[in-house]
């Protein structure tokens, strides 16, 4: 593949290490942690299969940390602008904290994304922002972090 030419390109190339793929890494003590594996594996595929979600992916910088309370299981991602590290349990301070269960979960992974955005209007969209007004989501920092939210759901999002 050459040298990148354009400014696209270039940002492709620093962004992905040059060869098409993002960075994204397991912590050494995730072993088989399975939602941790397959949040990262998730993450990889989105971006891989929709590459302008990369420019989203390069903006988050910070802990964000998941639990799943009906699986008894936890994780945290670390962004670090461009970069993905993921680990079991809780680690450092997370900027959003999301806890819900194993469903929910898989309904933020689903939510479509219209012009840019999250699109909350849509049968998912709704169930999602019911369960958040009847606290079975909850997400802190959902508020003072609002992009960052916005640039995790559409890093996330399958749709």
């Amino acid at each position: 593949m050459g040298e990148p030419e354009t400014e696209a390109e270039m940002e492709q190339a620093t962004t992905t290490g040059g060869n098409g793929e993002v960075d994204i890494t397991l912590a050494p003590d995730v072993g088989d942690a399975g939602m941790a594996v397959m949040m990262a594996e998730m993450i990889r595929t989105n971006l891989k299969d929709k590459p302008d979600r990369v420019k989203d992916f390069n903006k988050l910088d910070g802990y964000v940390w998941i639990t799943a309370d009906d699986a008894d299981t936890e994780m945290t991602m670390l962004f670090d602008g461009g970069s993905l590290k993921v680990y079991p349990g809780k680690v450092g301070y997370p900027m959003l904290q999301i806890s819900t269960d194993s469903s929910t979960l898989l309904d933020l992974a689903n939510i479509q994304i219209r012009f840019g955005l999250p699109y909350y209007f849509d049968e998912v969209g709704r169930m999602v922002l019911k369960k958040l007004l009847k606290g079975e989501l909850k997400i802190k920092g959902m508020f003072a972090h609002n992009l960052a939210l916005t640039h995790m759901t559409k890093v996330i999002s399958v749709k």
